[in-house]
């Protein structure tokens, strides 16, 4: 890392919160209220990209409950902008079509988020969050109206914390995963009398039963089919009754079972808190 802009307390203070938790929600939340103290922000945003629905997603207090937002990652937007290009904004007016139109003449600001609230944006420094291997971001922060306007230092300050940003929210969504993985394993129990797999939304294996290995005439382990479109690796599913009702499930959240010739199939979602199927479970049984 570069050098710092942050004074020794204040670093390492932010620093141990950033690196404490593996609690998304509180990197989203707590974390970024330490920073909006640092950079002396009315207010901060952390968003996340969440490149299946090409959203940027965040979750703020509202009334005390977690409330998530969610907005298009398109280019015109002032965070939209930064998640594309991966380049840093810092304008002193966001209704300055000027100021805007000289960083690119397709930036825009949405004045509606204004308008609803009452609130008057003015200042804005958004800043690309990189992944810790450095390939691609996995988010940006947006700060906004501090008095005077957002200073080079600020910017490199940010370029900081973003490093180290990137580094916590990749850990935390790493260990958010695990935790999913073992709450749909406590719906399951590895029998090789059963087939069980698990897809993600896109039809791919994340895990699967010894008995799997069984179905696919021992061609494949379960290390070889994990990572693997269920299709593939299970040619003679394509255009079947399975593959329609794994669309439908996918589709509408709810259990289905399909009888194949010499198996029965239950297809079971797995739906996150907003009722949307994040995986399916699929149980295969001998007739």
């Amino acid at each position: 890392m570069e050098q710092l802009y942050i004074e020794t307390g204040k670093f390492f203070n932010i620093l141990s919160t950033i690196l404490s938790t593996l609690d998304i929600n509180e990197i989203l939340t707590n974390v970024v209220g330490e920073i909006r103290c640092i950079l002396n922000a009315d207010r901060c945003t952390l968003y996340l990209i969440d490149r299946e629905t090409n959203e940027l997603y965040s979750k703020v207090l509202q009334a005390e409950n977690l409330v998530e937002i969610r907005v298009p990652i398109m280019k015109s937007s002032l965070a939209g902008y930064s998640a594309t290009t991966e380049k840093i904004i810092n304008i002193r007016d966001a209704y300055d079509d000027g100021e805007l139109q000289g960083i690119d003449g397709e930036l825009s600001f949405n004045k509606s988020w204004d308008q609803k609230s009452g609130y008057r944006t003015e200042s804005v420094l958004v800043v690309p969050i990189p992944i810790k291997s450095g390939k691609e971001i996995i988010g940006i922060f947006q700060a906004l109206n501090k008095p005077g306007g957002f200073s080079d230092l600020d910017v490199n300050t940010m370029e900081q914390l973003a490093y180290l940003l990137g580094i916590a929210v990749n850990n935390a969504l790493l260990y958010q995963a695990i935790e999913e993985e073992k709450k749909l394993r406590e719906y399951i129990i590895d029998d090789i009398e059963e087939g069980i797999c698990i897809l993600d939304t896109k039809r791919r294996i994340t895990s699967a039963s010894k008995f799997m290995e069984v179905m696919s005439g021992m061609r494949h382990t379960i290390e070889s089919m994990t990572g693997e479109n269920l299709f593939d690796v299970f040619p003679s599913f394509l255009g079947s009754e399975l593959e329609e009702k794994i669309n439908d499930v996918m589709v509408k959240g709810y259990k289905m079972i399909v009888q194949l010739s010499v198996l029965e199939v239950k297809i079971i979602p797995y739906l996150d808190e907003k009722g949307k199927t994040r995986k399916l479970i699929l149980i295969f049984t001998r007739i």
